[in-house]
């Protein structure tokens, strides 16, 4: 099978409705289960008791924020940089991510001095 054919099925797919199904909007659901803080004065860590599907994260708090870093901790214990945040943003803010993780850190730089981030809340996507 040469590309061309494949490109062909692709698009006849497509017209069929998979395109429909893709752009469909997904109805996130709260993950229901305690958030544990850890404040400092670089970056705050969010985290759930066990390793959840996230889809989104809801910063709660006051103010605005701007140049922040939102990193996931992979099941390795590492921290991965997964969204880099420059602009300014009203709290609460969402912030969509795909990843399957138990913790969140929101890191902090010397102009983000707007607002405070008091807690997050994760969500997931309804099956």
């Amino acid at each position: 099978m040469n590309k061309w054919t494949l490109v062909l099925i692709l698009l006849f797919w497509f017209s069929l409705g998979g395109c429909a199904t893709l752009l469909q909007e997904q109805e996130y659901v709260l993950i229901d289960r305690p958030v544990i803080n850890d404040h400092t004065y670089y970056y705050d860590i969010f985290s759930l008791p066990e390793i959840a599907k996230i889809r989104k994260i809801r910063l709660i708090g006051e103010g605005k924020l701007r140049n922040i870093e939102i990193y996931v901790r992979d099941t390795k214990q590492r921290w991965q940089l997964k969204q880099k945040i420059h602009q300014i943003n009203q709290l609460p803010f969402d912030i969509p991510l795909v990843v399957n993780t138990d913790a969140v850190k929101v890191k902090k730089f010397h102009t983000t001095v707007f607002g405070e981030i008091e807690t997050i809340q994760f969500f997931t996507v309804a099956d």
